[in-house]
């Protein structure tokens, strides 16, 4: 793989631009072959959020989508806000919303 700038790396997960080394830290250490795909979006929230210098993401800041394999043909699918939310909370990179009543 190479980086926008053409120098190669040769690794499976590879990050650029803010905190590139500490999310490729992250990622050398957490990514692994047989990753599920919750376990995917839960990396993939925890390297947003170290990039993004955020330690409470929301789905005002963000937005979340996936390309996969379904019956042989690639899916685009996109994350509703409230399902964002709701990853964010359970994956711990927010806080729950307050309720205000």
């Amino acid at each position: 793989m190479s980086d926008p700038i053409g120098n190669y790396n040769g690794w499976k997960a590879v990050a650029i631009g803010s905190n590139n080394q500490a999310i490729q830290s992250m990622l050398k250490q957490d990514y692994k072959d047989e990753i599920t795909r919750e376990e995917a979006v839960q990396l993939a929230l925890k390297v947003l959020s170290k990039a993004m210098g955020s330690t409470s993401l929301t789905s005002e800041k963000l937005e979340l989508a996936e390309v996969l394999l379904s019956n042989g043909k690639a899916k685009y699918q996109v994350c509703s806000p409230v399902a964002l939310g709701e990853l964010l909370v359970k994956f711990g990179v927010t806080q729950p919303a307050v309720d205000a009543s």
